[in-house]
Order: C-alpha cells, then sequence, then structure tokens
C-alpha cells in the first residue's frame, strides 16, 4: 500500500488521475441525484418547470465564483487550460454548439446526463456515450476531421483568447467582486430550483474549482506541468474508449478518470436511491434516432471544445470569451431540436398526420 501511495505522489499523472477520479465520484452522485442537465431543464422549463433549469445555471454560477476565488486566493494559473490556451473561432463554435445542441434533443440529453443514465441501467445513454466517444474520437484524429478543420478555419484568430478579467486588466480584487456577485446571483435562484437541487449545483460548482485546483497544483511537480483540466466529458469519453482498447500503452489523465468516477458515483447513488432500472431502445426508428444525435454530439461537441458541462462550467468558470457563445449555441440547438419535437408530434396527431403516417 505505501508504494502505491508512493508512486501517486511521486507522477503527478497519477497524482491527477486520483484527484480526477474521488472528485468524479461526488460529482456523479450530485449529478445522479439531482439530475442535472440543461436539456432537462429547458424540456421542464418549456412545460412551466422551472427548476431543473436554475439547478443548471446555480451550477454555472457556483463553477464561476468558486473557481474566481481560487485563482484570487491561490494564484492559480489556467491560462494553460484548454478554453483559453486554444485560438478559437466563435464561428466554429457556435456551429460545434448548434450541432450538439440538436444532437442533444436527439438522444433526450447532454453528454454528462447521458454518462450518468449509463451508470443507472439505461443501455440506451451507454450505447449513446459509446457512439458519442467514437464519432468525438473520429472528428479529433480520424474520418471525419477533414468535415472539421474547414469550419474551425473560418475567421479563427492568430492567437488564444485571455480570460475577460485579465483581458480587462483587473486585477485579483475584482476576481473576488465577481465571485461574490455570481455567488449572490446563483442563491437567488434557490426559490425556483429547491434546497435539494441548490444544494447539489452549490456543490458541483464547487469540485468544478476542486478539478482545477488539483490539475493544476498536483500536476505540477516542477519537472513536468501537466495542461490543467476539470469536469468534462466529449474529449474524455473519447479518450476513454481509445485507453480502454490501449491499456497497456496508454496513460490515464484527469478526464478518463473523471469520467469513471462519475460513472461508479451515479451507479452507487441510483442503486442506494432504487433508482437503477435496466432501459433499452423500444424500436429501430428510436435506435437511429439516438445514433444519428450521438454522432452530432460528438462532431458538435469536438467543434464547440466541450459541452454543457466542459463549456458550461469548466469554460465558463474561467471566463474564456468563446465559453459564452458555446453554451448558448448549444442551448439554441437544443432549443430546436424540442421545437423539431414538438411540431412532428403534433403533425402525427393531426387527421393529416395520421393518414401519412398511415
Amino acid at each position: 500500500m505505501s508504494q502505491v501511495f508512493s508512486s501517486l505522489f511521486s507522477d503527478p499523472r497519477l497524482a491527477v488521475a486520483a484527484a480526477a477520479a474521488v472528485i468524479g465520484l461526488f460529482f456523479g452522485i450530485l449529478s445522479e441525484s439531482s439530475q442535472l442537465c440543461l436539456f432537462g431543464g429547458l424540456r421542464e422549463a418549456r412545460d412551466g418547470k422551472p427548476s431543473r433549469l436554475a439547478a443548471y445555471f446555480i451550477a454555472v454560477l457556483a463553477s464561476l465564483a468558486a473557481t474566481q476565488a481560487l485563482i484570487a486566493y491561490a494564484d492559480i494559473d489556467l491560462s494553460a487550460s484548454v478554453y483559453l490556451a486554444v485560438a478559437s473561432a466563435i464561428p466554429g463554435i457556435v456551429t460545434g454548439g448548434l450541432i450538439f445542441g440538436f444532437g442533444a434533443a436527439l438522444t433526450r440529453g447532454c453528454a454528462g446526463r447521458l454518462t450518468v443514465l449509463a451508470a443507472s441501467g439505461n443501455l440506451r445513454a451507454l450505447t449513446v456515450i459509446i457512439v458519442l466517444g467514437l464519432a468525438a474520437y473520429a472528428t479529433m484524429r480520424g474520418i471525419l476531421a477533414p468535415l472539421r478543420l474547414p469550419i474551425e478555419a473560418i475567421a479563427k484568430p492568430a492567437t488564444a483568447a485571455q480570460d475577460i478579467v485579465t483581458a480587462a486588466g483587473l486585477n485579483a480584487s475584482a476576481r473576488i467582486v465577481l465571485a461574490a456577485g455570481a455567488l449572490a446571483l446563483a442563491l437567488a435562484l434557490f426559490r425556483f430550483a429547491g434546497a435539494f437541487r441548490t444544494f447539489a449545483s452549490l456543490a458541483v460548482g464547487g469540485l468544478v474549482a476542486a478539478g482545477w485546483g488539483a490539475s493544476a497544483i498536483l500536476g505540477d511537480d516542477g519537472l513536468e506541468k501537466l495542461q490543467p483540466w476539470t469536469a468534462t466529458f466529449v474529449a474524455p469519453l473519447a479518450n476513454g474508449l481509445q485507453y480502454l482498447m490501449t491499456f497497456t500503452g496508454a496513460k490515464i489523465d484527469f478526464g478518463i478518470a473523471f469520467v469513471g468516477g462519475v460513472m461508479i458515483g451515479a451507479l452507487v447513488s441510483s442503486i442506494a436511491g432504487g433508482r437503477f432500472r435496466l432501459h433499452s431502445f423500444e424500436s429501430p426508428r428510436q435506435t437511429l434516432r439516438y445514433l444519428l444525435g450521438a454522432v452530432m454530439m460528438g462532431f458538435g461537441g469536438v467543434l464547440a471544445l466541450g459541452c454543457t458541462t466542459g463549456q458550461g462550467f469548466a469554460g465558463v468558470s474561467v471566463l474564456a470569451p468563446a465559453s459564452f457563445a458555446a453554451i448558448a449555441s448549444i442551448a439554441a440547438g437544443m432549443w430546436a431540436g424540442l421545437l423539431y419535437d414538438a411540431r412532428k408530434t403534433a403533425g402525427a396527431i393531426t387527421p393529416a398526420g395520421a393518414a401519412l403516417k398511415a
């Protein structure tokens, strides 16, 4: 046992992965028990039930507050994170967000929610996250990459963006004020989300900041400095599949360990709460719909540099300018998918729709 701990603390990659697994474990428990999901929130808000949507935005604001406080007090540099270090073209981000969002509507959930559902016995969700991971990997390094590159090249900036506070030339005090304001706004949404979902969302925000802190501190041993990461799903699902297939020659990272922890946490939570149930596809038509949505989410998620967790929690928490465009476009894509479903359902129950269906 002492050799295991010695290895963990001597290898920054293993130390970061261990921390990520623990953070993912609690993230999975909180997400499963509170049903945290932007798509689910939008769908229920359309029907006059704002609780889940409010809970999602509480988590966004809590992630922002906790991360900005961490940067200010611990003087942690997150400029090397993918949301700030990669030169992101807004047209590509928005295009990817719209594609991802519509795909999420087709599969009835975003990447994080589907990962949680997969661990809770939903075989539809398990199929989706596997296909999503394959599509994301093919988009990053495989057969779908030629489709991605021209879109990313549109108006691509020459250099990466700074976070909003740094770009404005403000100091650490501004981050504290911003964190306090974000936390106050999050608490103001309590009346819509309810006590438990507010607590869960605030805790999720803390876990996002914990991810940044763990990867930045444990990932820097003076000789090696790993890129800082926190909660996200699209790239980790893709890399996780590769890791499972090439285990003996692969290295674990924050994202892979985080997703593994999320699935274990969601499994434990669903069993403890009596919510673990096996579900599968109802028809070939539904299967095709979910497979199409999974491919769209994998492709769009890579273009958008993340999902409702990666861009919504992690990207917004470091005030990456493109992240705000990403989450807005993802929400727009989801809303378009909801409208598409509503129109399709309305057409199916009309006499003309029934005749056409027959």
